[in-house]
């Protein structure tokens, strides 16, 4: 089991490599089996599904770095337990290709192992993810959501 100094140094330095779109530096920490995935329906298309080997996931890191900018996203809390670290993020999200930008948090679980990612989950906000980049638009989300809301039962 890693120690908690090291794996919040290894998460600050992930963080930074990701900010400085440095896909070189991320994939430093990423062991050559390391799964991805962000959780959500299929129907959000292939950032969805799980991805299992280097040159997919480094096309996958590499796309999501020229497509969402996190540079004004910090974390707010790291729950670690063993070679598990939760990390609670809040701030605002910009989808690049049309400048839209929104509040939001998420949280990334990371699993380590010899000091590398072996596991990244990433758990977003999907609705406003499928918001910026244009999947459904603010007027179905807004109807999606009073709809859910209304099936709500205490």
């Amino acid at each position: 089991m890693t120690d908690r100094r090291t794996l919040e140094l290894a998460i600050g330095e992930i963080y930074r490599a990701r900010d400085a779109d440095d896909i070189d530096a991320l994939m430093n920490w990423i062991d050559p089996a390391c799964s991805f995935r962000i959780v959500g329906s299929g129907r959000l298309g292939p950032m969805t599904q799980k991805v299992v080997d280097p040159v997919s996931l480094r096309a996958t890191l590499t796309a999501l770095m020229q497509t969402w900018d996190l540079t004004a996203v910090g974390n707010t809390c790291l729950c670690i337990d063993g070679d598990t670290v939760f990390v609670h993020r809040a701030g605002t999200v910009r989808f690049i290709p049309t400048d839209t930008r929104f509040d939001t948090e998420f949280v990334d679980k990371f699993t380590f192992r010899d000091g590398r990612v072996t596991e990244l989950t990433e758990f977003v906000d999907t609705l406003s993810v499928a918001e910026a980049a244009g999947l459904v638009t603010p007027e179905l989300a807004l109807t999606v959501s009073a709809a859910g809301a209304a099936n709500i039962h205490a």
